[in-house]
């Protein structure tokens, strides 16, 4: 009991202890309370400002760090500018584009930011972007004017050599210069390239400069000719064109190289503008003397026509401008259309004002002249039969055939049928107008019809050779052709033959009688046939003997158009010796100047 006592008592000290220990504890948990209440009532504030602070720090780095990101650009100007001051000849082409291109950028990323206080900034790039572009278009221009000095047309031409284009290096210096000016900087800054009217002008000057010798050695040939006939090739139409369409084509591929596709028509019109307009007036100068000069110098109006048209057909398929050839040439194709009408009317004045015929009947000069206007035509045939179908059949004899075709299309470049046949209809109007200009007039100044036809004959004969030896034969007697002007001026020479022949037809007439003879019977005539007989021998041989003196007095400058008489003449012969045969036993020889021989040999003399 005492040892269970005392334990008692050992637990209950040790129990007083705990207690104790236990209200020490509560009490430094209370104090640790307040304490811990304090601490936090006094941090609570610091811990609060320490998240401003930081909050606040974090706010002025990141303003810090937009400052100098708009700060940043807003550099480009201090830094660049003294780049883009100095001119791409003296940094060089490559750094020259560079530096604008950061500045550009530079600019792009100010107005992003649509700040009212970057106004200013955005104000100043922009005019440095422009004097930028000005030192690049400086640039451009001096790199084209090194290029473009004029050459010698005919050194080309003559050499038959392309006209010169630009290097490679300068294509490339070009190129990159015009994209930059009208991409990189216009898409910036708004500005507006000026590198294609500069292109225009400088190109254009070159252009009209190389070809102005050529323009005034046109003018110049055609107002220097005599009054003859234009020859084709003589006047310097034909090289100034070939000329114009080399060179043009040379400028073409220039620009093709140089500019964006979408650029090449507008810049090409307006580079051959200037040379356009020189070759446009150069074709009006050459219009006036043809309208002055029309019946001699119609064929250098086919001509200038014969020479363009080829040439605007390759440029247009090249380039797709025409519009300014159709222009240039309106005028002198009008000319050229009215010539038809102005040939045959100047036909028809100069037949009338005739008052003197050749002695001896040869070919006029006036035919001579009128057949050499028509084979020149032949000369142009491509042009004259594009001219004719757009008038129409006929209508060459109308006065007003200059204006008929008010639309006409660009030249047709084949010769069709219809065109043949109408060439050959118009040179059969020519023809049978100027022979019956000599018709008319031959009858009333000479008068007596074998004379007249004599006088026919030979000029007829004159115009045949001309067509028979000539590319008109290949118009005129073109199988197919509804009217054959070949047949027809035949037709008109058998006509005069025909004339001719009267005098020697009277004459047969005396060989022609009704006297039948029985067959075995011996011949008999009365004295009264007898008389009759002899009056026939007698007229036929006055007659004869007049008309073979009178055929040998005429002259035939054709040997052919004698031996076609001779044989027309010599149907004479057959019905003489028939006559001949039946009374020469019956009638005294002084009365038969001719036996049958003797009469054939005196045909064939002829």
């Amino acid at each position: 009991m005492d040892e269970e006592a005392a334990e008692v008592e050992v637990l209950q000290a040790k129990l007083a202890k705990t207690a104790d220990l236990t209200n020490k504890i509560s009490l430094s948990l209370q104090k640790l309370t307040a304490s811990a209440t304090n601490v936090e009532q006094a941090v609570e504030p610091i811990y609060a400002k320490t998240q401003n602070l930081t909050i606040l720090s974090a706010n002025i780095d990141a303003t810090i760090s937009a400052i100098d990101k708009i700060r940043k650009p807003l550099d480009v100007i201090t830094i660049e500018e003294p780049t883009i001051r100095a001119g791409p000849q003296k940094t060089g082409l490559t750094e020259y584009l560079a530096s604008l291109k950061r500045t550009n950028e530079g600019l792009l990323y100010i107005k992003a930011t649509n700040l009212r206080s970057q106004q200013t900034a955005v104000t100043q790039i922009t005019t440095l972007l422009k004097t930028g572009s000005l030192e690049l278009e400086n640039l451009f221009r001096q790199t084209l004017a090194e290029e473009s000095n004029a050459v010698e047309p005919l050194h080309y031409i003559t050499k038959e050599l392309p006209f010169p284009t630009f290097s490679s290096k300068t294509l490339n210096i070009l190129a990159v210069l015009n994209d930059f000016l009208s991409s990189t900087l216009a898409s910036a800054c708004g500005l507006q390239s000026n590198a294609t009217s500069i292109y225009a002008d400088l190109r254009g000057t070159y252009l009209a400069q190389t070809l102005s010798s050529l323009s005034q050695a046109s003018i110049t040939t055609a107002q220097r000719r005599a009054a003859t006939p234009y020859d084709k090739g003589s006047n310097g139409i034909v090289i100034y064109t070939k000329s114009l369409e080399a060179i043009f084509v040379s400028e073409w591929e220039n620009i093709c190289h140089v500019f964006p596709t979408s650029m090449w028509s507008k810049t090409y019109t307006d580079v051959i503008k200037p040379a356009m307009t020189q070759f446009s007036h150069t074709v009006n100068e050459i219009n006036t003397h043809v309208r002055a000069n029309i019946i001699t110098d119609c064929f250098l109006a086919f001509d200038v026509l014969e020479s363009v048209n080829p040439s605007m057909g390759r440029l247009a398929t090249k380039t797709g401008e025409k519009e300014g050839f159709l222009e240039a040439l309106k005028p002198i194709k009008y000319t050229a259309t009215g010539s038809f009408q102005e040939m045959i009317e100047d036909v028809k004045r100069k037949g009338a004002a005739i008052q003197t015929l050749p002695v001896d009947n040869a070919v006029l000069e006036f035919t001579i002249n009128v057949m050499s206007r028509m084979r020149r035509l032949t000369d142009y045939k491509i042009t004259v039969t594009s001219l004719l179908i757009a008038l129409g059949d006929k209508n060459w004899n109308r006065p007003d055939s200059a204006s008929l075709p008010s639309n006409l299309a660009p030249m047709l470049f084949d010769v069709s049928a219809d065109g043949n046949q109408l060439l050959s209809n118009y040179l059969t109007d020519v023809i049978e107008t100027l022979i019956s200009q000599l018709d008319g007039r031959a009858r009333v100044l000479i008068k007596k019809n074998a004379t007249v036809a004599v006088f026919m004959i030979n000029n007829i004969a004159y115009i045949e050779n001309v067509v028979r030896k000539s590319e008109l034969w290949s118009v005129m007697n073109l199988a197919g052709n509804v009217t054959n002007g070949a047949k027809k001026i035949e037709s008109l020479r058998k006509r005069f033959v025909e004339m001719y022949l009267e005098g020697w037809k009277e004459c047969a007439a005396y060989l022609m009688d009704v006297t039948y003879i029985k067959a075995g019977s011996k011949m008999s005539l009365s004295t009264k046939d007898k008389e009759v007989v002899k009056e026939k021998f007698k007229n036929f041989n006055t007659n004869f003997d007049e008309l073979v003196q009178r055929h040998k007095q005429y002259n035939f400058p054709e040997k052919d158009v004698r031996m076609m008489l001779t044989k027309e003449i010599s149907f004479i012969g057959p019905l003489y010796g028939r006559f001949h045969d039946k009374y020469k036993d019956i009638m005294r020889d002084k009365y038969i100047k001719y036996d049958r021989q003797t009469l054939d040999s005196t045909l064939a003399s002829l």
